[in-house]
């Protein structure tokens, strides 16, 4: 019996239910306890069922069968002597099955479950309203307070009706609602899905709308998608099939309640302006038209295979987003308003009919903003995770991200709402499965696969781009293609849209700009061979937004770019710029004939992976929401430039998933990919051997050497292989540039740099390049005391002794007289016949005996001798002195010294009736003048030869003998 009393707790489901009855109710995903809670049982004595309908005859009652009761309580939790009846044989009404029995001659009631009885006093809970009572009774569960009703006008009281029988006077809510607190409460209608088929339903929303409004309540309503095949589907069918989140995914995404008997009239007339406004704002009704990137679109799907001269071939049943059309705007203009222009004059002046002005279409057309209508960001066919972690599965447009989800009716995503570590593990077990006959070369390589089939599902998780995926083999047949497809139907549940690649810069970026155009998620460049990258790729592969001209007109897209690359290839060759942008997915076989073999886990992979396309789905998810419950957790990997948006989600999650970082890769690809590097690197090395003296080469030197006729050595024919790779043939213009755009650049601990020749054509000689990281990060030792040091700045040369860096000596007449000086900080300046980069320079006295040296340390060297000094600290030289004087400056460019212009610092003047010399040192800009030879960049032309030494520069590294050792 139904009534209010506690129930028996030792009674079950089975005692209240009949079989058919139950397997209904857990159709709608209720819990036995819920089940419980609400008191629903079955009826199978007709006098019973007769009873609770108010019906007289039994045996109208009898044709029934046996039934489901829903009995109604009151917030209370009092029976309100009110059962509603699911029959097992429905009776027809007007040649349609009544599958609700009502009880008769009674007003209705609302249907409040048990977890919702509290919350309908605090208008602060937002508050869902459906149709029917096992609806409701899922929400409840679902943690949603939820009220049922008996129909779409359920809720609304028995009205009046006048002579022709038709109802009248307003409408109201029935005394069940009405005595709910609505004012400032928002409450969301989740009427079936079939609403927006049926007119007279849609009407019935807006009628209750209305009426909640007038309440005081903030109403909103969600549309649920259709299920397979179009079927309806009601609010607990949607939760079971997508989950608790789908729907607070969907709520956020509810929109208000429009009227549809409402549309607006557009009266046409001379002010252009108000009626290009008017028509705007009716077009934001459209429900499937939106605004991307300063166009007008709306979303398709691909109804045939592609033409050979489309730009992505797409598989058929693919969304993309097209661009409006002015023909297709006329004719959505004419559906969402009603056009009406003033015809005769006078008395006979009316409102007519009218098609929508053509100057009006185009104005709204080429209006390249429209706030009223919906944004698209992008069409997602597969879930995605959003930053509040939760699941994106529900399909229709959502307001907050500007995405529409068009997922297939019958996928079917379980993902816990709280993964644990052993969810974590098994979903990647459940990823691995189909790759086990792969042949990766490393398990990085494996797990960047991994990342490339998370990369779009947490798209929506960080900022900015991701690298292209590129699925490199050693040998044709070995699987490239499959495992592209292996991530496509995972994802998209179809093959990879495929664009070919063209190094044609103009071309390519047409292609990209129709991609971004068209709202493509997932692109695949299939087969690249020869050389891949230039400027435009590696500007795609950085930009998650993307803005150019649009072909055959002076329009322009600018709006997002949200394609996650993938490419397949055969030792694919990238070059240099492109490269960093890539995670590598590298296969090595070891067959000659790979696609000859055979024993496969998977015979027909590709059939499999469609058929667990939602577990697999399921496990990549669980990996994402894991770590995002788990608080984001980082591992400390080494940053990725122009990728840490996805570095820091993608790369992080799989780390913390237990696999390795798909990073890794990187280094290696970088090292094989690179050609010009690769051939530099055997150029350096070709050139330490040729260079036996250390003192550098030209390039006329270096091709003089290369293009002999006589035999060579190995090491030789390597290097001219390497300068016809890098400069295309042997040529010594092309190789200078090379040089300079390599110069300095590590290569196995070797660099390329221009030689301190100082004078003459550039020489280049190879120094060895750890030294200079060496040098960089050894401490200086501090000046002597009674030398003031400067710091900062560039030094500039002078003199003949050329030291870079370090603690120089320079041997003048009396070497066994030299007084080192020693200088921290900055670059040091030049004077006499040393030049010091760092600072660290030693001095040797005249013949007459040394004076005090100071050193300089950085900064911009000051001017010495008879001449002004622009900055710094400067001592002059008095005529007829026997002694020197050491001048230090810090700052500015060296001045002049002496008789002789110097641009940057560094002159020794020979005093005039002296028998010794005296040293100026400044530093800064440019290299300064010594001697009476004006040196511009710093390397003068001394007066007399002296013999050379190296210091240990950090600029600049040491020479190397011909075997690569330091000298």
């Amino acid at each position: 019996m139904m009534t209010s009393a506690p129930d028996d707790p030792a009674e079950t489901v089975s005692d209240r239910l009949l079989p058919q009855h139950l397997a209904d109710l857990r159709a709608s995903g209720l819990s036995d306890d819920q089940i419980l809670r609400c008191r629903f049982r079955s009826l199978s004595d007709p006098a019973d069922v007769a009873k609770w309908l108010r019906w007289s005859e039994r045996k109208k009652a009898t044709g029934l069968g046996p039934c489901l009761a829903f009995p109604f309580y009151d917030p209370a939790g009092t029976f309100l002597d009110y059962v509603r009846l699911k029959p097992d044989r429905p009776r027809a009404l007007k040649k349609k099955p009544v599958k609700y029995e009502s009880p008769a001659g009674v007003p209705n009631r609302a249907y409040v479950p048990p977890g919702t009885r509290g919350a309908l006093t605090d208008p602060a809970v937002p508050l869902l309203v459906t149709e029917g009572e096992k609806k409701a009774a899922k929400a409840d569960q679902e943690g949603f307070p939820c009220v049922g009703l008996v129909g779409v006008y359920g809720w609304q009281a028995k009205r009046a009706k006048d002579a022709d029988r038709r109802a009248k006077g307003p409408r109201e809510l029935i005394p069940d609602l009405a005595g709910i607190a609505w004012a400032g409460r928002t409450v969301i209608v989740a009427y079936d899905s079939d609403l927006a088929r049926k007119p007279e339903v849609r009407t019935a929303e807006w009628h209750l709308a209305e009426a909640l409004m007038a309440a005081g309540a903030i109403v909103r309503a969600v549309r649920l998608p259709d299920g397979p095949g179009g079927t309806k589907v009601g609010l607990d069918d949607f939760l079971v099939a997508h989950g608790r989140d789908a729907l607070v995914a969907l709520i956020a995404a509810a929109e208000p309640v429009t009227n549809p008997n409402m549309a607006p009239v557009i009266v046409i007339g001379t002010d252009e302006h108000r009626v290009n406004e008017e028509a705007t704002t009716a077009l934001s009704t459209e429900p499937d038209v939106y605004e991307r990137g300063g166009l007008l679109v709306h979303v398709r799907e691909t109804a045939a295979e592609p033409d050979s001269d489309e730009v992505v071939r797409r598989p058929v049943g693919a969304p993309v987003v097209r661009e409006l059309a002015r023909p297709l705007l006329r004719e959505r203009l004419t559906r969402c308003a009603t056009w009406k222009q003033w015809r005769g004059s006078g008395e006979n002046a009316a409102l007519e009919d009218a098609h929508p002005p053509d100057w009006c279409v185009q104005a709204v057309h080429a209006r390249g903003a429209w706030p009223t209508l919906r944004r698209l960001d992008a069409v997602v066919t597969y879930p995605v995770l959003m930053p509040s972690g939760t699941v994106l599965t529900a399909n229709g447009y959502h307001r907050g991200s500007g995405l529409l989800a068009c997922l297939p009716p019958d996928l079917a995503i379980d993902v816990p709402d709280r993964p644990t570590t052993a969810d974590v593990t098994a979903g990647v077990a459940t990823l691995l499965d189909p790759l086990a006959d792969f042949p990766f070369e490393t398990p990085a390589h494996r797990a960047a696969l991994i990342a490339g089939l998370l990369t779009p599902l947490a798209w929506f998780l960080f900022e900015g781009p991701a690298p292209l995926f590129l699925i490199d083999k050693n040998v044709r047949g070995a699987g490239a293609g499959l495992l592209a497809d292996v991530v496509a139907l995972v994802v998209t549940g179809l093959r990879f849209p495929v664009m070919s690649y063209t190094n044609d810069r103009e071309e390519l970026r047409k292609r990209i700009t129709t991609l971004a155009m068209e709202g493509e998620r997932l692109v695949l460049l299939d087969n690249l061979a020869g050389a891949v990258g230039n400027d435009i790729l590696d500007a795609a592969l950085t930009a998650d937004r993307w803005k150019d001209r649009i072909l055959g007109g002076n329009r322009v897209y600018d709006g997002p770019l949200h394609v996650v690359w993938f490419g397949t290839g055969n030792n694919v060759q990238l070059h240099a710029d492109t490269s960093r942008r890539v995670c590598h997915i590298r296969m090595e076989s070891d067959h000659e004939r790979p696609e000859m073999r055979d024993g496969f886990r998977y015979v027909n992979l590709r059939a499999h992976v469609r058929t667990n396309r939602g577990k697999l789905l399921s496990a990549a998810l669980t990996i994402l929401r894991g770590w995002v419950l788990a608080g984001r957790p980082t591992h400390g990997l080494k940053p990725w430039g122009s990728y840490e948006g996805w570095s820091d989600v993608v790369r992080e999650a799989i780390v913390f998933a237990g696999l390795p970082d798909p990073g890794e890769t990187r280094i290696a690809l970088q090292t094989a990919a690179d050609r010009d590097a690769a051939a530099m690197a055997d150029i350096v090395a070709g050139l330490a051997r040729m260079d036996e003296t250390g003192r550098g080469l030209t390039t006329a030197d270096i091709l003089t050497r290369l293009k002999e006729t006589t035999p060579i050595p190995d090491w030789m024919v390597d290097m001219r292989a390497a300068v016809e790779e890098l400069c295309g043939k042997l040529d010594g213009r092309a190789l200078g540039y090379k040089f300079r755009h390599f110069a300095r650049r590590n290569f196995g601990g070797r660099m390329v740099d221009k030689s301190d020749a100082p004078h003459g054509a550039n020489r280049w000689v190879v120094r060895d390049a750890r030294s200079q990281a060496e040098t960089r990060n050894r401490p200086q030792p501090p000046a002597p005391a009674s030398a003031p040091v400067p710091a900062g700045g560039h030094g500039g040369d002078g003199g003949h002794v050329s030291a870079r860096s370090g603690n120089i000596t320079d041997s003048t007449h009396r070497p066994e007289d030299a007084t080192p000086a020693v200088g921290p900080g900055g670059h040091g300046g030049d004077g006499g016949h040393v030049s010091a980069r760092l600072g660290n320079a030693v001095t040797t006295p005249g013949e007459h005996g040394g004076s005090p040296e100071m050193t300089n340390s950085g900064g911009h060297g000051g001017d010495g001798g008879h001449v002004s000094a622009r900055s710094g600290h400067t001592e002059k030289i008095p005529d007829g002195s026997s002694e020197r004087a050491r001048v230090n400056g810090s700052g500015g460019h060296g001045g002049d010294g002496g008789h002789v212009p110097a641009r940057s610092g560094h002159t020794e003047k020979i005093p005039d009736g002296s028998s010794e010399r005296a040293q100026v040192n400044g530093s800064g800009g440019h290299g300064g003048d010594g001697g009476h030879v004006p040196a511009r960049s710093g390397e003068p032309e001394a007066p007399a030869p002296r013999k050379r030494r190296y210091g240990s520069n950090p600029n600049r590294g040491t020479p190397l003998d011909p075997i690569g050792g330091g000298s």
